[in-house]
């Protein structure tokens, strides 16, 4: 089988992989693994195939963590995280919110009184390794998640009014830096053991700033108030030797020139989001996921038609990750084809980065 040019057996399904949400994924016959397309995506190369946003990494919750533990469905022994929030599951939404009724902090001005402060290098990260490590499969990255971050864990013990204002009232300000000081100091240390013991290729960083139409602060307020801590987690990440992956959802277009400015490797984030208009601005550094706008229903010509839109537009380079999510499953037999064949275009045309 060549490396540079698509061949039909390459889509003779060779095993199936639960998705973390749907139905099972297809694994094909691929030229080389998954693995090596992905740092193929992250180094600045042309992947032989788009990668998809889903079922191409080992992507681990660690349960060491009490937080994924406390937001976990189920029934776990314990809904209180490290930080001392209560949550509760809630099955209609398929996941957790802090209980409401009872910020935590009356006061963020008075925080120390009222939260505990989590220390990672206490966690059991040995049980946590062996009770995940057959997940770990060689031909896949790992990708480790990390539950909300700052302005979601100042969310979490305030509620969102609160945390909102605090963040631009001047008489508590410097009480919301000295919690985001905490806060980021925790987190390194997490992303420290999580290099120690998974040795992930990616790690995430999970905090939503936006609403379906708007952002829920202005730029100057979050470089003022987020983006020096942002900046000091995105540095010790890739000293670890790990790149950076981005979790934000909402409408928040005005922030990607933040995050371009201190080097995020990759974000997901919602359709509403002008992905292609963004790629084609800040496409240097940020890896950019997007949809395919294909309904659930779509016929054989809607799917195909579907397919060559995104490789003329964001995909045309492959340097992105697909989002099929909401498409039939027979779409993603389609996507890695057009990839495979794009891949062999732009070797042609002398434009891939090999």
């Amino acid at each position: 089988m060549s490396r540079d040019h698509f061949t039909p057996d390459e889509l003779t399904v060779v095993a199936r992989e639960p998705a973390m949400f749907g139905p099972e994924i297809e694994v094909f016959s691929y030229p080389i693994t998954r693995r090596e397309n992905m740092k193929r995506l992250y180094e600045g190369k042309t992947p032989l195939w788009a990668p998809f946003s889903s079922g191409e990494w080992n992507q681990i919750m660690v349960d060491c963590d009490p937080e994924n533990v406390a937001r976990s469905p189920g029934n776990p022994p314990a809904r209180i995280d490290g930080w001392g929030v209560e949550w509760q599951f809630v099955e209609i939404a398929g996941g957790a919110m802090v209980k409401p009724g009872n910020p935590k902090v009356p006061d963020i001005n008075e925080w120390e009184k009222y939260v505990t402060i989590p220390d990672p290098d206490t966690w059991d990260w040995a049980g946590c390794y062996e009770r995940n490590k057959d997940r770990i499969k060689p031909d896949k990255l790992t990708y480790i998640a990390v539950p909300g971050c700052l302005f979601e864990r100042l969310i979490a013990v305030l509620d969102f009014a609160n945390a909102a204002v605090a963040l631009i009232d001047d008489d508590q300000k410097e009480a919301v830096h000295r919690f985001f000081r905490v806060v980021t100091d925790v987190h390194k240390k997490f992303y420290t053991n999580v290099k120690k013991w998974f040795d992930p290729y990616v790690v995430n960083f999970n905090d939503d700033w936006g609403s379906q139409r708007a952002e829920f602060f202005s730029v100057p307020t979050a470089r003022e108030m987020l983006m020096p801590y942002i900046k000091e987690l995105v540095d010790h990440v890739h000293s670890l030797g790990m790149y950076w992956d981005l979790h934000c959802c909402g409408f928040v277009e005005a922030f990607v020139p933040l995050w371009h400015e201190v080097g995020y490797d990759s974000w997901g984030g919602q359709p509403l989001n002008d992905k292609y208009k963004l790629k084609k601005l800040y496409g240097d550094r940020i890896i950019f996921t997007d949809v395919v706008r294909c309904p659930q229903d779509a016929s054989e010509e809607e799917m195909d038609a579907a397919v060559a839109e995104f490789f003329r537009t964001i995909g045309e380079d492959n340097r992105v990750f697909v989002d099929t999510m909401g498409c039939p499953p027979a779409i993603r037999a389609k996507v890695y084809e057009a990839g495979r064949r794009n891949f062999d275009r732009l070797v042609a045309e002398g434009r891939a980065i090999l």
